[in-house]
């Protein structure tokens, strides 16, 4: 595995929390998106001869899971590699995350002295997704995962460390273990990586096999033969023949009729690329693919620092391109903060995931119908504005040396704490910070009573803030593990003046997509699978019944079931 640097405590913190804002946030997506195609899922049945413009091996449609896949065919000898992107953005996605992987029972968690196992593996993922993750899936991904991680820590030469932060999601459901499941950071020689990083090291590694990629192409059709068997795919306008098909096109952010379709409540902003617009499901379920967990999204709720204006986004069904205002926790579950709705009510655990804490906005009121919680708002009182940094202010540092966070992932000097950002409010009292973002005075003032009355005994009643191990060992950590409160992520609001933005549901990906089986291998509305065609990523149906069980584990199924799906694909035409 090389002489590669560990990782601490606050380097993984930096690398799994902020990638995002390290690439420029809004910056890094602009111009990734090609012109819009109004051909996306169409299938082109071929029962003769077709005119092939190329023809390879393995053909991989998207470039963020997509990645490993195309990394594995080629180190593994699957013969050719054509890699297809349709942005311009290396990576996608997934090069603006995290980068963390989740994958259990590897070397990282052994080296953390974690004890875990299969048995408590499969308990958490079926009491976390409530009974509907696919057993067979997810034993494919617990038994494939550690030689994956060996393989690719072996191949790129990277340690992956593990880390108490973005464990485990649902404590305490049965099975559930506080660390050395999710969020495996990668570091090469040279110390901690972010997700960028990783994958321009990975597309190196693959212009050295000779793989071939394709940026700004986009795949529009899955070509198939008399049986239904894949034979390759149109991608670019180009008819490319492959022995396989692995599809990691990502989610349907970006697509409003699916959205609307498939989510039963609004979300309302997303940090995924443009060009998750849903190709790879489309293109699948017009050759009769199956589709699974379409209702699911990796939730990541956001202060909208966009400008929409949150009522259009909710009556014309659009979302708003978040980058800054994404809350991986570093917001909503600082001391001195919370989330309120309309009537002033919190509407959750700040301080917990926030997959989980996305959830609450589904909650509808059968008193006077709708979801009270959309939009809802943050709100904090002037300590915690002059003690920490929020999209469109930034303090610097909070501790010192290094002990201290924020000061590189918020990027630059300190703002003017006078000048108020435009996606901000401010007021002097809770009162008329109510009547400038239309919340209920009443309801507000008596909330942020009661809530003040536990905050500053670090008390939580009502949600039990601070009560959980991701609270303290997430939350916590990004608010400086303060030993001067009761409780490190709980303060009073309790010093005018009063600061408040929209707060709304969003997403870092949508979690639903063609349905695989053991093998990877897309499977049609009957079970069966479709010869030829692969699936990983977003744009399948993943290993966790569309459960956000824990950090990273989009990246790290994706990375796991690509491992599948070439070995398989190798087995099957040897």
């Amino acid at each position: 595995m090389g002489d590669n640097k560990g990782m601490d405590r606050r380097g993984f913190l930096k690398t799994a929390a902020f990638s995002s804002l390290a690439l420029g946030g809004a910056a890094a997506l602009a111009g990734c998106a090609p012109a819009a195609s109004t051909d996306g899922g169409a299938a082109l049945s071929s029962t003769g001869d077709i005119a092939w413009d190329k023809e390879v091996d393995v053909l991989v449609l998207g470039s963020g899971t997509g990645a490993f896949a195309a990394l594995v065919a080629a180190a593994k000898g699957a013969g050719s590699v054509c890699l297809v992107e349709k942005g311009t953005m290396w990576g996608g996605t997934a090069a603006t995350s995290g980068g963390g992987l989740a994958v259990p029972l590897t070397y990282a968690a052994a080296d953390a002295g974690v004890s875990d196992s299969k048995e408590e593996i499969v308990k958490y993922f079926k009491n976390a997704s409530d009974g509907r993750v696919d057993e067979a899936v997810l034993n494919s991904f617990i038994d494939n995962g550690s030689d994956f991680i060996d393989w690719i820590s072996e191949e790129m030469g990277w340690k992956f460390v593990a880390s108490p932060l973005f464990g485990d999601y649902y404590e305490p459901m049965e099975g559930w273990i506080p660390m050395g499941r999710g969020s495996l950071g990668a570091a090469n020689a040279d110390g901690p990586m972010i997700a960028s990083q990783m994958w321009e090291e990975m597309k190196a590694k693959m212009e050295g096999y000779g793989v071939e990629i394709l940026m700004g192409t986009e795949a529009t059709e899955l070509i198939t033969d008399g049986a239904g068997a894949v034979l390759g795919a149109v991608c670019g306008g180009q008819n490319i023949k492959a022995g396989s098909v692995i599809v990691a096109t990502g989610g349907f952010d970006h697509n409003d009729e699916m959205r609307a379709k498939y989510h039963p409540f609004k979300i309302m902003a997303t940090n995924a690329v443009p060009t998750n617009t849903g190709d790879g499901q489309l293109m699948g379920m017009a050759i009769g693919a199956n589709v699974s967990y379409m209702d699911r999204c990796w939730g990541a709720p956001a202060i909208l620092t966009t400008g929409d204006d949150p009522a259009t986004l909710i009556a014309e069904g659009t979302i708003a391109q978040e980058i800054a205002g994404t809350d991986w926790a570093m917001y909503r579950g600082l001391p001195g903060a919370v989330v309120v709705n309309k009537k002033g009510r919190r509407i959750g655990n700040e301080a917990g995931p926030y997959d989980l804490f996305n959830q609450a906005f589904a909650y509808y009121d059968t008193g006077e119908p709708g979801h009270v919680n959309i939009p809802a708002y943050f709100i904090c009182d002037a300590a915690c504005w002059a003690t920490y940094s929020l999209p469109g202010h930034t303090v610097g540092a909070v501790g010192e040396g290094d002990g201290s966070y924020f000061d590189e992932t918020y990027g630059g000097e300190a703002t003017d704490p006078a000048e108020v950002p435009a996606h901000f409010v401010q007021a002097d009292t809770l009162e008329e910070l109510a009547g400038k973002l239309g919340i209920d005075p009443a309801g507000l003032t008596a909330e942020i009573a009661a809530f003040n009355e536990n905050a500053v005994k670090g008390a939580d009643p009502v949600y039990h803030r601070g009560e959980k191990h991701l609270d303290i060992n997430t939350t916590g950590v990004m608010a400086g593990s303060r030993t001067d409160l009761a409780n490190p992520v709980l303060a009073p609001l309790a010093t005018g003046p009063f600061y408040g933005a929209i707060y709304v549901p969003g997403t870092c990906g949508t979690a639903g997509g063609l349905t695989i089986n053991e093998n990877a291998q897309v499977v049609n509305t009957a079970g069966e699978p479709i010869e030829h065609l692969y699936a990983v990523g977003n744009c399948s149906s993943g290993v966790s019944g569309g459960t956000y069980v824990h950090g990273g584990i989009s990246l790290g199924s994706g990375g796991v079931m690509s491992w599948v799906a070439v070995n398989h694909a190798m087995g099957a035409t040897a």
